[in-house]
């Protein structure tokens, strides 16, 4: 058992009341073998199933146990942010309770300890996607690596381990767009990957449509990098470019050619080009003034409304341990003399 390190374990909630309970308690079991201090950070995101009436049950029986319960749903990276906000660790760990086992994370913890940084889990068995969702998050990924600086690698969850160095670098970053994917890996610290296997404890709970992982990965990308708006004001270049060229021909066949028609045709498809790229400009200028918009309005990340404890602290166990290692101390030393 490790008797010094202190252990935040983040665990986001959004209408698991049914497996929370499950969920906490294999947690609890298995970090209370190999660590004596730790806490476990339940962060309801507006959950309106039976979550909190499940959570306020465990409040009473498992020591160790905080939980907060935010005013709506605000997203999972945001409620992730929340507790590792509030978490008070030398590790932080944040997991998913559908999918991330318990019995990994000492090793996870471990590995952390050894090497610094961030420790990734990566899982072996990620959930098929089709052949199509597969190819776009390939070329997604590969994207991100060219242009982003971040290799996202096919398995990554939010399943990860941090040093509190790492912690404090992560709540420096206030930006209203929170991708903690993208975000733990630009960090710049030592990263490492945890190969695991990921387990389904709700069968029927349905994934993320492609509609929400587009919406995703646009915010992701015009909140992190200014390559698609440097794109299109090459495209735009270009097309100024052989506008400037056609006008040269248009002056050259003025001036040779006695009787030039009326030329509909190369009219039609110059405006039509030009419209064309008005229009994917304007798009692309339009999704980077809502980021900025959202960022200069300075909004809190989220809005607590309700946040409880175990009966039995944190601090007060730690407390509580050094006033009997002193007294131990002492009647050692009574002894000797």
């Amino acid at each position: 058992m490790d008797q010094n390190s202190v252990i935040s374990i983040v665990i986001p909630l959004q209408q698991d009341g049914n497996i929370v309970d499950s969920v906490v308690r294999g947690i609890d079991r298995v970090i209370g073998e190999s660590f004596r201090f730790y806490e476990i950070i339940l962060v309801d995101d507006g959950s309106t199933d039976e979550t909190r009436s499940v959570v306020t049950e465990l409040l009473k029986s498992i020591q160790r146990i905080r939980y907060q319960r935010l005013s709506r749903s605000f997203g999972r990276d945001i409620c992730i942010s929340a507790g590792i906000e509030s978490a008070i660790g030398d590790y932080v760990c944040t997991l998913n309770p559908r999918t991330d086992p318990a019995a990994v994370i000492p090793s996870m913890i471990q590995q952390c300890k050894q090497l610094g940084g961030i420790v990734h889990g990566l899982a072996e068995n990620p959930r098929d996607r089709g052949i199509i969702r597969g190819i776009a998050g390939w070329a997604f990924r590969k994207y991100c690596q060219n242009h982003l600086g971040v290799d996202i690698k096919r398995g990554v969850s939010d399943f990860r381990v941090m040093s509190r160095q790492a912690v404090n670098a992560l709540l420096q970053i206030r930006e209203q767009s929170r991708h903690l994917r993208v975000l733990t890996l630009m960090l710049g610290y030592h990263h490492a990957f945890f190969r695991y296997q990921m387990e389904n404890r709700e069968e029927n709970r349905r994934n993320q449509d492609a509609k929400g992982e587009i919406a995703t990965a646009i915010e992701l990308l015009t909140s992190n990098t200014r390559h698609p708006l440097r794109m299109i004001t090459c495209i735009g270049m270009f097309g100024a470019f052989l506008n400037l060229l056609y006008a040269i021909y248009v002056v050259c066949v003025f001036f040779t050619k006695p009787d030039v028609a009326t030329g509909w045709t190369t009219t039609s498809l110059q405006l039509s080009g030009m419209f064309f790229l008005i229009c994917a400009i304007l798009t692309v200028m339009s999704e980077y003034l809502g980021t900025i918009l959202r960022e200069v309005r300075g909004r809190p990340l989220y809005f607590m409304a309700e946040e409880s404890t175990s009966s039995v602290l944190l601090e007060d166990t730690v407390r509580s341990s050094l006033v009997k290692e002193s007294v131990s101390d002492t009647l050692s030393a009574k002894s000797v003399s």
